[in-house]
């Protein structure tokens, strides 16, 4: 645990990080940032930790960064020093699922826009709100929208700040599933368990890695990785388990992921 984030591992290899500020509403700060990528460090390294869900406190998730943050940014005060970049959640080698419970906005958006996979309780709003602040897109929000529900699609939400809700985001692919309010943390572990206890922590390291790096890729620098990383893949235990399970027709019982340099 630490003052704006809370650490919470299942015995299924499941940790809920917990965004906590409810006094805030969760709004955002440089101090909850830092933290929050200290967790995300602290899930990778955990041995006991397969796949990460992230939500927020009470019935917000993120609405966006404190206001008195910003007005002291607007003033020219420094926001952070040594920041890691908001892309950070991207190269943590376990999945990272997002349970969107709230206010989704701004600099929260943008966190949530590098998960893997997205919950969202119907009802729930979103916006980019960059543009309304005089901003641009922050870090690679623009980039991942884009991908996501296309360039024009992308365009509309940045461009216009405005406030769209959870069946929207899930029609354009911002968010993969919807859950009903108070079941989204429920929903999304229980997929996270799935995970943990069905697939290879290898496989799911290299899988992510490959989505989001091959992303910047050509096809053919694609294929030659996903060859490096087969053959990398075959030399770990979890190849070998995985293949003995199949033969036994019995569940795969992987090893601790081994934190390989992908």
């Amino acid at each position: 645990m630490t003052d704006t984030v809370l650490y919470d591992v299942d015995d299924q290899g499941v940790v809920v990080l917990t965004l906590s500020r409810p006094d805030r509403r969760n709004m955002w700060t440089a101090t909850m940032e830092a933290e929050f990528y200290d967790c995300l460090d602290r899930a990778a390294g955990d041995s006991t930790v397969r796949v990460i869900v992230v939500t927020g406190a009470g019935t917000s998730f993120v609405p966006g960064l404190d206001p008195e943050v910003l007005a002291s940014v607007s003033s020219g005060v420094a926001y952070t020093n040594n920041r890691r970049p908001q892309t950070h959640a991207t190269t943590v080698p376990k999945p990272i699922i997002g349970a969107i419970n709230g206010a989704c906005a701004g600099i929260g958006l943008a966190q949530a826009l590098m998960f893997d996979y997205r919950f969202a309780a119907r009802g729930v709003k979103f916006s980019t709100a960059f543009a309304k602040r005089g901003l641009p897109a922050e870090d690679a929000a623009a980039w991942v929208l884009t991908r996501l529900c296309g360039p024009s699609h992308a365009f509309e939400l940045l461009a216009s700040g405005r406030v769209f809700q959870a069946d929207e985001a899930h029609r354009l692919g911002v968010v993969q599933r919807l859950s009903e309010p108070g079941s989204v943390v429920d929903d999304a572990v229980t997929f996270a368990r799935g995970l943990a206890a069905n697939v290879s922590p290898v496989a799911m390291a290299m899988i992510k890695s490959q989505v989001w790096r091959d992303s910047e890729a050509t096809m053919e620098a694609a294929r030659i990785r996903a060859q490096y990383l087969l053959q990398l893949a075959k030399e770990q235990p979890d190849f070998a388990e995985g293949t003995a399970s199949l033969t036994d027709r019995r569940p795969p019982i992987f090893p601790p992921y081994p934190g390989l340099n992908l």
